[in-house]
């Protein structure tokens, strides 16, 4: 159902908070994260290998986590340094550690085989501490599995219809797709030429309803749950006071379980860059748009049920990216079950 040997988004860095514990779930394990005195950011499997409790009960002491059920103390490395009222440690007091990676303003978590963990693997997001951009970032919690996830952003015609409040118009619909099938990556191109901007790029762009713009949308997929969508308007003739608008939708899918997700978001600009109005902006009509989408493939879920494949009745024209996005991560995780 999903890739192991691959590196995704466990938190947002500032989520990982000295002397705190972070309970998170991730690809059906729990996970426990925290910072170590040197603001390294840990991941322990959330159990105590005692009894089984979780280990997010526990309590930081500096580089220490202390089990809150019976007080066995871990060491940064999962090794059980202290067990109350006996001397000896048996060696299997130990924590299961996974591999983790801080870059982009994110953790990233390995959850497969640790020996295969690369840090130079893990996916580029410059555009998230590049201070040529601003983003702006969120967070939902997604009760759907994570393909339906990537089936909505590798097919953006649902905005004509889901989101027509920001970001929808009739071009997305009906303007053409191409694509591209790499051997880790689908790329999908929209271009939208000579159409009016949704209220959404009016504002970015300051441009009015009537202007005619030339739009696109340029879809970049990574299995897992990679996808970053190079989008923008630009007008098509002089409009006094516009400017061009350029920005990377950057959408990081980490399953939760078989049928809820972490979704991890942002929107980075590179135009008007001194302006937090339009950060603010950006992170409420960002966030709300995918509050549509949250409730949209939440229903979608809820009809699919808990089955482990999704077999659909009916396939269109739109579903092209999908299909090639589905086809390619079944493949990896084919190869990755074969050990190739």
């Amino acid at each position: 159902m999903w890739l192991r040997n691959c590196w995704q988004v466990a938190a947002f860095a500032r989520e990982v908070i000295g002397g705190q514990l972070l309970a998170r779930r991730i690809c059906d394990e729990n996970v426990v994260l925290f910072r170590a005195s040197d603001s390294r950011a840990i991941a322990f499997e959330d159990r105590c290998p005692h009894r089984y409790a979780p280990l997010s009960k526990g309590l930081l002491i500096g580089d220490v986590l202390r089990c809150g059920y019976h007080g066995l103390c871990f060491d940064t490395t999962g090794k059980c340094v202290q067990i109350p009222g006996q001397e000896h440690i048996p060696s299997k007091a130990r924590v299961r550690t996974f591999p983790v990676a801080e870059r982009h303003r994110l953790v990233w978590i390995w959850v497969g085989d640790p020996e295969r963990a690369d840090p130079a693997l893990v996916p580029d997001v410059h555009w998230l501490d590049d201070p040529a951009w601003v983003a702006s970032d969120g967070y939902h919690r997604i009760e759907a599995n994570y393909r339906l996830l990537n089936d909505n952003l590798l097919d953006l015609s649902h905005e004509t219809y889901v989101h027509t409040r920001t970001i929808g118009h009739e071009a997305v619909a009906e303007s053409p797709i191409t694509i591209k099938v790499g051997e880790r990556a689908v790329h999908i191109d929209k271009e939208m030429p000579d159409c009016t901007p949704p209220p959404f790029y009016q504002f970015l762009g300051r441009l009015k309803p009537t202007d005619r713009i030339d739009r696109w949308q340029r879809t970049v997929y990574e299995p897992p749950g990679f996808i970053v969508i190079d989008v923008g308007v630009q007008a098509r003739e002089n409009v006094d006071g516009a400017n061009r608008v350029e920005g990377r939708v950057i959408n990081l899918m980490t399953p939760e379980s078989s049928t809820t997700t972490h979704y991890f978001w942002a929107f980075a600009r590179n135009f008007r860059l001194d302006e937090p109005g339009v950060t603010e902006f950006l992170r409420a009509n960002v966030g709300r748009t995918f509050d549509e989408d949250k409730d949209m493939l939440e229903g979608q879920q809820r009809n699919l049920g808990a089955a482990a494949e999704h077999v659909f009745q009916l396939t269109v024209k739109a579903d092209a990216g999908p299909t090639q996005g589905r086809r390619l991560l079944a493949s990896l995780i084919e190869a990755e079950t074969r050990g190739s």
